[in-house]
């Protein structure tokens, strides 16, 4: 492993620790304007940018970020974590001089990217919404392809489920939104447990769930994005109330919550995981009806299944009008 790479996997391993001495270098004063959290994933995107050798991650960081948090304490944590980054490298057999460089190049493309000054503009808040999204999926993005992926395709399944259960379109705009970015909170997943290709031990299972509270907390951090931290936080609850994180039950559990379960496990039935092959769909649609009132709402499951029997009712309607 070279020198940058060991520096990148450094801080993502000890991130908590490198955004401890972020915070500290700032002061209380400035420190006290950002959460740990958010330096945290900011830290993450630094060592994902030295990994990739260009600065996209750091941007894609800045894009989230601005959701929240005005541009001088975006630029202010972008060079404080660029500064501590910079102290790490000492400690390393690497090439200084070049790291310095590549972390002027990342603070230069924030700062094009987010100008301190910019002209006046108007932006609709639906469209900062999605700017905002956009910056969260391509930090996911850079922490895992094959996530970032699932969480898109259910963004789509939840349209497609939504529609079919001719919700409004502002419930059906709630669901696919959470949908997208019900897994944000996998950024913070260790690589050991995220990428495991056997089974989760006991102890591997119980961080693997924090994932929906940390994408709760994530999203509660960008006010664009806060409407959807409680869908996002319950996507795992149970209709028998055997879920995570609170064990909520039935219709405790908020309804756009309901949606998304159902279209998350579908995908993720239906798709390759690190741990196991994709099943048929078929096998997938089973599954679902054996869930049906315990698992997930049975409302909603009963949905899923007439929208992916409607193509097969349809044909065979078809070959007996035929006939």
């Amino acid at each position: 492993m070279d020198g940058r790479a060991a520096l990148a996997r450094r801080l993502i391993e000890t991130r908590v620790d490198v955004a401890d001495a972020v915070l500290e270098r700032l002061g209380p004063r400035s420190s006290g304007q950002a959460s740990a959290l958010i330096v945290r994933s900011m830290v993450s995107a630094l060592g994902q940018s030295l990994d990739a050798a260009g600065p996209e991650a750091v941007v894609s960081w800045a894009r989230m970020a601005h959701g929240a948090y005005a541009l001088s304490i975006i630029h202010d944590l972008v060079a404080a974590g660029c500064d501590v980054a910079a102290g790490e490298g000492e400690r390393l057999d690497l090439d200084f001089s070049a790291l310095l460089v590549f972390l002027e190049i990342v603070k230069t493309n924030v700062a094009e990217a987010f100008p301190l000054a910019p002209g006046p503009r108007y932006e609709s808040p639906n469209r900062a919404t999605n700017g905002v999204i956009e910056g969260v999926l391509a930090t996911l993005k850079a922490r895992d392809e094959a996530t970032c992926a699932h969480s898109q395709a259910t963004g789509a399944w939840c349209r497609r489920l939504s529609e079919a259960m001719g919700l409004s379109a502002a419930t059906t705009d709630v669901v696919v939104k959470s949908g997208v970015l019900h897994d944000i909170g996998k950024i913070a997943t260790p690589d050991a447990i995220l990428f495991k290709e056997g089974a989760l031990s006991d102890g591997e299972w119980a961080v693997m769930q924090q994932h929906a509270e940390f994408g709760a907390e994530i999203l509660a951090q960008l006010p664009a994005l806060a409407p959807f931290a409680p869908i996002v936080r319950a996507h795992h609850e149970r209709w028998d109330g055997r879920g995570y994180p609170f064990g909520l039950k039935g219709e405790q559990i908020p309804f756009e919550a309901r949606v998304l379960a159902v279209a998350d496990a579908f995908h993720a039935m239906i798709s390759d995981r690190p741990y196991r092959p994709a099943i048929a769909q078929r096998e997938a649609m089973e599954i679902l009806r054996e869930g049906r009132g315990t698992q997930w709402d049975a409302e909603v499951v009963d949905a899923m299944i007439a929208m992916l029997d409607a193509p097969r009712t349809a044909t065979g309607r078809r070959e007996a009008a035929r006939g």
